[in-house]
């Protein structure tokens, strides 16, 4: 009898025993889970994104003086400022009343730049959200946007090539992801692919961004700018890496053609640089469309590689674009040739492509299969009913294809 009181003592004491280091295990597992999940949303880092105080940033400003401004945007206005912990001059974007961006997009470009980290993706020092004032302070990039050197400029192809890749390299980055994230930019143009002083190229403005699970979409209300916005996200609502992948082909036929995606003050049919772009190709004459400027300086098989990377991001289906690590491949093959052409032959004239219907890479799907509807490429960050009776107004084979 004394033997059996000794054993239930014994296994009640491991029972307890065991329950305990069940607990604890159990304790430690979801404490790890909640901190695992706290770092997949992590609020701005001390030593990545400092929170200045409004005092610091009048400083930085000289209390917001206008002939310190740089830029005008949707956001506000930009100002050349000068932090006094920092070495070099800083980027200092202030919201601005009645801004159409707001308090969402504020936070999502201070989480998202606190977040993810490129040579290609431009830095956030800090943020300010002091006295009913939303700032955002980045490093400086001395030479402004891609559009600025892009119009009635001498800027070489060589160069712009090169600008080319390092944005996607940017956008390559976003969708390949961090823990298990991709980043849908969805904002992809020229006056967000940001130059320093070195002519190193950033892209910027992560206020529209949308995070989710890599090769995925997401269904949201259509935000953009016109003349840059995949059709095929108009008219789903289905926002996917291939939307950004559209509007980066936009951005390939703008550096090209030295041309913004839309103009009025033209004939009709080269008002919509996609479209125009698309008619001259099909009738073998590119060369027409080339910027200016580049004439003469183009190695012909660079042009030709170059045409089909830009088709294919333009295909109606986002399916058959490229995947963007596919578009940095692609360019650094032409820049290749660029770099190649130049050192062994000098400039000579550009050739017109009379083989336009050649073989192109597979990799870049059927870039001839494509119709003129894709050049539906408008909307804007509301897209108002007026807008949409404007877009459908142009393009009315869509009238009834976009969901309500």
């Amino acid at each position: 009898m004394k033997i059996l009181i000794i054993a239930s003592a014994v296994a009640a004491s491991l029972f307890l025993l065991l329950s305990f280091i069940i607990g604890y295990l159990i304790f430690r597992y979801v404490r790890r889970g909640s901190a695992a999940e706290d770092s997949s949303n992590p609020e701005p880092s001390s030593t990545r994104c400092r929170n200045f105080s409004l005092t610091e940033i009048r400083a930085a400003t000289n209390n917001f003086d206008e002939g310190l401004i740089v830029g005008k945007g949707g956001f506000g206005d930009v100002y050349k400022g000068h932090v006094r912990t920092c070495h070099k001059p800083v980027a200092i974007k202030r919201l601005k009343p009645g801004s159409d961006q707001g308090a969402n997009e504020f936070q999502t470009e201070i989480k998202m730049l606190s977040r993810f980290r490129h040579a290609h993706l431009v830095s956030l020092i800090g943020y300010c959200n002091d006295g009913g004032e939303m700032i955002l302070v980045y490093d400086f990039m001395a030479r402004g946007t891609l559009r600025d050197h892009l119009y009635g400029s001498e800027l070489s192809w060589e160069r712009r090539l090169n600008i080319c890749l390092e944005a996607a390299r940017g956008l390559h980055f976003l969708h390949a992801g961090v823990d298990k994230q991709s980043v849908i930019h969805r904002d992809v143009k020229s006056t967000n692919i940001l130059l320093d002083k070195d002519w190193v190229a950033k892209v910027s403005d992560f206020g529209l961004s949308k995070v989710g699970p890599n090769a995925s979409h997401v269904t949201t209300d259509v935000k953009g700018s016109f003349g840059y916005l995949d059709p095929e996200y108009y008219m789903s609502l289905w926002l996917t890496q291939k939307s950004d992948v559209y509007s980066f082909g936009v951005v390939l036929l703008e550096v090209l053609c030295g041309r913004s995606p839309i103009e009025t003050k033209v004939d009709k049919h080269k008002q919509f640089l996609v479209t125009w772009f698309r008619n001259c190709y099909h009738d073998g004459n590119v060369d027409q469309t080339v910027d200016p400027a580049l004439k003469g300086t183009i190695d012909p098989k660079c042009l030709k590689k170059f045409l089909e990377i830009a088709l294919s991001c333009l295909n109606d289906q986002g399916k058959q674009r490229p995947m963007m690590s596919d578009v940095v491949e692609g360019l650094e093959y032409a820049l290749n040739l660029q770099q190649r052409y130049k050192k062994n032959k000098g400039e000579i004239g550009l050739t017109k492509i009379e083989d336009h219907h050649g073989d192109f890479n597979d990799k870049f799907g059927k870039v001839l299969s494509m119709n003129a509807s894709s050049s539906t490429s408008m909307a804007t960050t509301t897209c108002s009913e007026e807008e949409q009776a404007l877009v459908h107004g142009m393009f009315p084979e869509l009238r009834n294809q976009r969901p309500r």
